[in-house]
C-alpha cells in the first residue's frame, strides 16, 4: 500500500491547519509582535511565541490585554495585527512543498476537507485565496469563530460536524504540539508537519501523533513516518 493510500484509508474527510502546515508563515507573527508592542512600548517577552501558540486569535488578544497590559479593545488590536502581517500574507508567504498536490490528491479522491486555523479570517482567507486554494475547502473556521482554541478540540469537532463526517474518520494535519492535541481529543487521527518554526518540538510531536512528515512530498515518495 502505498502512503497516499494508507493515510486516506478509510477516511471520510481531512482537516488542515494553515500556519505552519499549508503555509510557511510562522514566522511572520515574531515579527508582527516586535512591531505591534514597540507601537504600544512594550517590551518583547522572551517566551511570547510559545505562550500564544495555539490560543485563538481572540485569546492572543486576552493574553495582549490581561498579561502584556496593552488597554485596547480585541477588534482593534486584530485589525492591527491584520494590517501588520496583510502584506506578507499577501505577496511573500509561500505554500509548503508538495501542498498543492496534496490537495489536488485528496479531491481527486472525493474527500471533503476544511480548514481549522486560530488566525483571523482576513489573514487565512488571504493566505488560501492568494495561492488559490480556497476552493478546496467545504468549511473553513478560524480563531474568530471559536472559543477555545488549541489544544481545545472544539476547532476540530465543529469542522467534522458540519462536514457532517465522524471525527473519528477524519485525518488533521498540523504543525504544532497544541494542534496535534486538538486533533487527538476530537477522536482524529493527525498527521504532524515539520515546521522550522516548532523544530526544536520535534520530538514532542512525534510522541503524540499517528505520522510524522517533512513536507507534503514525503507522502508522494512513500516516506511517512508512521509513529507509535
Amino acid at each position: 500500500m502505498n502512503h497516499i493510500e494508507m493515510l486516506l484509508e478509510g477516511k471520510e474527510a481531512v482537516i488542515f491547519d494553515v500556519d505552519g502546515t499549508l503555509i510557511d508563515s510562522m514566522g511572520v507573527w515574531r515579527d508582527v509582535d516586535i512591531i505591534y508592542l514597540k507601537r504600544h512600548h512594550k517590551e518583547m517577552p522572551e517566551n511570547l511565541q510559545r505562550e500564544l501558540a495555539g490560543l485563538s486569535i481572540r485569546q492572543a488578544a486576552d493574553y495582549f490585554r490581561e498579561v502584556i497590559g496593552i488597554d485596547d479593545p480585541p477588534e482593534k488590536m486584530l485589525a492591527e495585527w491584520n494590517e501588520l502581517a496583510f502584506q506578507q500574507y499577501r505577496y511573500e508567504i509561500k505554500m509548503k512543498a508538495g501542498a498543492l498536490s496534496w490537495l489536488k490528491a485528496i479531491e481527486e479522491r472525493g474527500l471533503p476537507m476544511a480548514v481549522g486555523t486560530s488566525n483571523t479570517r482576513m489573514l487565512a482567507m488571504t493566505a488560501l485565496q492568494t495561492h488559490g486554494i480556497d476552493t478546496y475547502f467545504k468549511v473553513i473556521l478560524t480563531g474568530e469563530d471559536v472559543v477555545k482554541g488549541k489544544p481545545d478540540p472544539y476547532i476540530y469537532q465543529t469542522a467534522a460536524a458540519r462536514l457532517g463526517v465522524d471525527p473519528a474518520n477524519c485525518l488533521v494535519f498540523e504543525d504544532i504540539p497544541e494542534g496535534i492535541q486538538a486533533g487527538l481529543a476530537a477522536g482524529m487521527k493527525v498527521c504532524a508537519v515539520q515546521d522550522d518554526f516548532s523544530d526544536y518540538q520535534t520530538d514532542k510531536k512525534k510522541a503524540l501523533a499517528d505520522y510524522y512528515i517533512t513536507s507534503f512530498e514525503d507522502i508522494f515518495n512513500d516516506k511517512v513516518e508512521v509513529l507509535a
